[in-house]
């Protein structure tokens, strides 16, 4: 075992480091040039992806939308569809669009070729514009401070600049002193003046001028313009990109500090970022940016080239670059001959002097100076406060573990040494035996411990290095290590160790924390957090608390974790790079219930690769607040001081309506087909940075109690609508949670069909009532054909008994008469048996002749008439002989069916009976109504009454009393009543529906007419 002290010789270290600094700088200030357009996200849009090609020009109306200017015709864009515009003019329906102006009005003007003209874009229709002698193609389209519409006319050499001035389209000719010659670009810069440029000259026209005037600027065709902040102009061509000279606050020298082309090609299209980076699109050769014009390469201390190029082979759909523009939300946006491309400032950026996909894992350490150090598997890397990253030694073998050193710098363990390297001093540290380190910890004794996984637990202290007893290659299997805040190690064992209670170190296994399996150990300001599959836990003052990821998330699987002075908390995991509060993370802990807001950095942000899965740190910060990262196939870096929020709230728009086969482009009030019942209705927010971290709430007025979180769902779909007034609201929040509240809103109506009127419900209900009274009738008719059927087999039954009883019994007691009758015969009449006999056979005459009435009575019911029944009935009842007894009628007397005469008939006699039986009464009133609708039956006396229940609940044997009287009357459809009261008498009526109680009139025969009569 050996240890150097390098610091003795600080001479030759400083020699070796600057060594070391120049054999691993020189290749990373190269990787930088190869590596263009640093801080920036590219997304592109092939024509696979639905963009137009051969893009042309590009602008931003009003209301948020992209306008596309292509071969293939006018587009518009929201982020996630492009949209072709249709004209109704027919010689528009497929127009090419060579360039798109966005006026202040809100129109959108387009330029077309083959002598189209120009277009415009009003109140959601593509009309014609009406230009005079349109050229072959438009090369530009600028709107002046008046409002006025300017138009550079390709393919001519006269009339080449056309102007459409308070309603009238205007040609400027020679009186303008516009020399002859196509017009590639016109531009107004902020003073007002108008830059024109021609195919060898720039002229310009001064504010409040009626003529051009000559710059004596040169240029080559093509050539591009473009107004820095500090209001010069610049122009791009073949020569290269320099300030014009005439411009306002150009350079003496503007000339001598162009940039030159690397390919001698001048910018088409060229703008400024609200960074200053000038940016410019070139015929065939990408896009250049040109980070700080004015300024010579490197001024700013870096590597950053002073010309920064960007083609396809870095991922530009194409190297034919046209069009270029920048959004109101920052983003850069090229139109190229196959698709679309964007540039959005990123989030992190890559660590462009450290190769990318390293051999091995990254190794990272934060010092307590301040300092981050990163290794790979040839160099190490330090990255000091307020300064880029760079490189401070070139290593013998790749970096197994980094990690903190007491007292300032860190500890580096290669494959047969640990190196303490604090500042120019390297310590050297031979290990005792080949072992690779997987992570290391220095707690505040100073001891320095080193996981070796099967080859056990070491540690290095006052330069000795010592072995932890009671591991072998299967038991403990010590991975990881890291320093907690209280100055102890903290230890990771795959395996449960064995019995470690007095060890020196905290030890920490799978299964010991309920959070799957352990992913990573991290030092927080005040705690020690562990991590695993399910979670993240917290140890801190002899307690653990655990943050489950089944309701977050990103807490699975985190990798890395550095909380930082700023209060914040950062973290690197499958979800990808978070940032969140350190407070509101412990106050999660103390209340898992509690709200926990964070910010994802994904790969929509310019993340480009996963975390690794390697032990020690994998994220850390440098005194300067910056936070590295490490991933599989970089190191990445985010300075939270440049992170900026989107405050401006998305535009929301309703794009279609759509309802069966019939769908509204914008639509705001609609009326739709009757009988509409489902719909989709398609809306979009027009934050164009991350259209997919869009969010979108809608509501339908009368369907939803809530609103709806449509996530980043464009589209809403009802269904079983029915008629009536609807309004629908959508609102939207950007990328980064602002939201518009105002929103966006549409109104329609679905006026009904003629089955959802409320007079086709009226005529149903009508035919329901219809019905159940036709089923009702068709009912009675059946039970009353069923009555009749079984009154007519009584009526049989009565007639068999009546002819059985008349040639039986009657016929046998005329028989006995007339021999009892021959036998007195016989007797003298003084006889007194003569005289008793002649009694006996009066007496049975009389009996025989009432048997014979009352057996026409059972043949003959049906044929009387109810008055008389029932004047019969109450002459039969055993009244008073003062009794004053009346039968009256009303109506037109009908004959009754026999069935309903027969229990009428039992009815009333009962009715009479108890009259008879109990009233006490001077007079008895039997009235009959025939109505109409019902017949009413009634008996009225004027006798003593009695308590109704009582009365109720009254009868005799042999009859049932109110009871069997009510029982009858509804087994008819009809009714009883008893009315009765102590001293008043009582009535008692009887109603039965006319349907059941008149029998059928038979119809009258037809009249024959007067030919047809027949002779008396």
């Amino acid at each position: 075992m050996t240890c150097r002290a390098a610091g003795a010789r600080p001479g030759a270290l400083a020699l070796l480091l600057a060594m070391l600094w120049l054999a691993v700088a020189a290749p990373a200030a190269l990787l930088a040039a190869s590596r263009p357009l640093p801080g920036f996200k590219h997304v592109a849009w092939s024509m696979e992806a639905g963009a137009p090609s051969r893009v042309n020009a590009i602008t931003q109306s009003a209301d948020g939308y992209l306008w596309i200017a292509s071969v293939d015709g006018l587009f518009r864009f929201d982020g996630v569809s492009f949209e072709r515009i249709a004209a109704s003019d027919p010689r528009l329906q497929r127009p090419v669009v060579s360039q798109v102006l966005a006026a202040r009005s809100g129109e959108v003007w387009a330029g077309l070729a083959r002598g189209d003209g120009v277009a415009v874009y009003r109140n959601g229709r593509l009309v014609d514009a009406g230009m005079p002698n349109p050229s072959r193609e438009v090369n530009d389209l600028a709107q002046g401070p008046d409002g006025d519409i300017w138009v550079a006319r390709g393919g001519r050499s006269t009339g080449a600049l056309a102007r459409y001035h308070q309603g009238r389209w205007e040609e400027i000719g020679p009186s303008w002193n516009l020399p002859e010659g196509p017009v590639w670009q016109i531009r107004f810069t902020r003073d007002g003046s108008l830059w024109v440029v021609l195919s060898d000259a720039l002229v310009v026209r001064r504010p409040g001028a009626r003529r051009f005037e000559a710059t004596g600027e040169h240029v080559t065709p093509r050539a591009g313009l473009a107004e820095d902040a500090a209001g010069r102009l610049w122009i791009s061509d073949a020569v290269g990109t320099r300030i014009v000279r005439l411009s306002a606050g150009a350079p003496a020298n503007a000339a001598a500090r162009a940039y030159p082309h690397p390919r001698k090609v001048g910018g088409i299209r060229m703008l400024f970022d609200r960074a200053g980076r000038l940016w410019g699109t070139t015929w065939n050769e990408g896009v250049f940016v040109i980070p700080r014009p004015g300024e010579p390469a490197g001024a700013a201390g870096d590597a950053d080239p002073a010309v920064s190029a960007f083609d396809s082979a870095d991922g530009l759909t194409s190297d034919q670059t046209h069009a270029l523009f920048q959004d109101r939300e920052g983003n850069l946006w090229i139109g190229t001959e196959l698709g679309l491309d964007m540039f959005r400032p990123a989030a992190m950026a890559i660590e462009p002097r450290i190769a990318p996909n390293p051999p091995s894992s990254y190794r990272m350490a934060s010092a307590s100076e301040g300092v981050v150090y990163v290794a790979d598997a040839s160099a190490l890397y330090a990255a000091v406060p307020g300064r880029p990253l760079r490189a401070v030694m070139r290593l013998p073998s790749a970096a197994e573990s980094l990690c903190p050193a007491t007292g300032g710098g860190v500890w580096l363990a290669l494959e047969d040494r640990m190196l303490r390297i604090r500042g120019a001093a390297v310590q050297r540290f031979d290990k005792p035996e080949p072992f690779m380190a997987y992570g290391c910890a220095e707690d505040r004794q100073g001891r320095l411990w080193a996981p070796a996984l099967e080859k056990g637990l070491f540690w290095l202290q006052d330069g000795r290095w010592r072995r932890w007893p009671g591991l072998t290659p299967t038991v403990g299997l010590p991975a990881n290590a890291v320093t907690g805040p209280d100055g102890r190690a903290a230890i990771l064992f795959r395996t449960r160790p064995p019995a470690l209670a007095d060890a020196p170190f905290t030890p920490l296994f799978n299964g010991a924390l309920p959070i799957g399996g352990i992913e990573g150990i991290f030092a927080g300001r005040d705690a020690l957090f562990v991590a695993g599959r399910d979670g993240l836990a917290r140890l801190r003052g002899g307690a653990a608390q655990v943050l489950p990821a089944d309701t977050r998330p990103w807490l699975a699987s985190i990798n890395g974790l550095v909380q930082t002075p700023a209060g914040d908390t950062w973290t690197i995991g499958d979800a990808g790079i978070v940032r969140v509060s350190s407070d509101a993370l412990a106050h999660a802990f103390d209340d898992p219930g509690q709200a926990l807001p964070y910010r994802l950095f994904d790969f929509r942000d310019g993340l480009n690769s996963f975390p690794q899965k390697a032990p020690g740190p994998q994220a850390a910060v440098t005194g300067d607040g910056r936070v590295w990262f490490l991933t599989r196939r970089n190191v990445v870096r985010i300075d939270p001081s440049q992170l900026a929020t989107n405050m401006l709230p998305p535009p929301v728009l309703i794009r279609t309506l759509t309802a069966g086969a019939e769908s509204y482009a914008d639509p705001a009030n609609v009326t739709l087909r009757a009988g509409s019942s489902s719909l989709v209705i398609g809306y979009t927010a027009l934050s164009l940075s991350v259209p997919n971290r869009v969010r979108f709430r809608y509501r339908l007025d009368g369907v939803d109690k809530d609103w709806v979180e449509a996530g980043d769902r464009r589209a809403a779909v009802y269904s079983d609508l029915g008629p009536g007034e609807y309004r629908f609201h959508v609102v939207a929040a950007n990328n980064d949670g602002v939201w518009n509240p105002a929103g966006a809103t549409v109104s329609f109506v679905i006026p009904p069909t003629f089955y959802q009127t409320w007079l086709f419900r009226a005529l149903c209900a009508m035919a329901v009532i219809l019905a159940f009274w036709a089923a009702l009738s068709i009912r009675l008719r059946q039970a009353t054909a069923r009555l009749r059927d079984q009154w007519e087999t009584r009526l049989g039954e009565r007639q068999r008994i009546a002819r059985e009883l008349h040639d039986t019994l009657l016929q046998g007691v005329q028989g006995l008469i007339m021999r009892f009758q021959a036998v007195a015969n016989r007797l003298p009449e003084e006889d007194p048996a003569r005289q008793a006999m002649d009694r006996a056979l009066d007496r049975a005459e009389l009996m025989l002749m009432e048997g014979r009435d009352r057996l026409h009575d059972l043949r003959r019911a049906d044929a009387r008439d109810l008055e008389s029944v029932l004047r019969e009935l109450a002459m039969d009842q055993d009244f008073p002989p003062d009794t004053r007894l009346s039968v009256v009628s009303q109506g037109e007397p009908r004959p009754l069916e026999p069935h309903v005469l027969d229990e009428v008939v039992r009815i009333s006699g009962e009715a009479l009976f108890n009259a008879a039986l109990h009233a006490q009464a001077d007079e008895v009133k039997i009235s009959i109504i025939y109505g109409v609708q019902k017949l009413v039956v009634s008996f009225e006396d004027d006798g003593v009454g009695a308590d109704a229940r009582a009365a109720q609940a009254a009868g005799r044997k042999g009859h049932f009393g109110l009871v069997g009287m009510r029982e009858r009357a509804r087994r008819l459809d009809g009714s009883l009543a008893f009315e009765t009261a102590p001293g008043a008498g009582a009535k008692i009526t009887l109603s039965l529906p006319a349907r059941i109680a008149y029998a059928p009139t038979p119809r009258r025969p037809r009249k024959a007419g007067r030919g047809l009569a027949k002779p008396a």
